[in-house]
């Protein structure tokens, strides 16, 4: 995602590299946003979400902090070993 402000002005989905903004979490949208989706084969992170962007209507909350997905074992496992041993990111206590 490419940010200006709080607004989004581009999106792209896993474009090649790194060192750029990504989508994860929750979206709050109008029933509007329905307008955007073609039919039940659409894919909401290409065409919906690249149209919000360029017509002005996708904004965006950046998070500086830590962030780790857990979508998988491997994911879970890394998590609970920063946790063991105590140097886990998110702990505030």
């Amino acid at each position: 995602m490419r940010l200006d402000g709080t607004r989004v002005s581009e999106f792209v989905e896993k474009p090649a590299g790194d060192g750029s903004w990504i989508n994860a979490g929750f979206f709050v949208c109008s029933p509007r946003v329905l307008d955007y989706v073609a039919g039940d084969e659409t894919v909401w992170e290409r065409e919906p979400m690249e149209r919000l962007a360029r017509d002005g209507q996708l904004g965006a909350y950046t998070h500086e902090g830590f962030w780790q997905p857990m979508d998988a074992l491997r994911d879970r496992q890394q998590l609970e070993a920063l946790w063991a041993t105590g140097h886990a990111p998110w702990k505030r206590w």
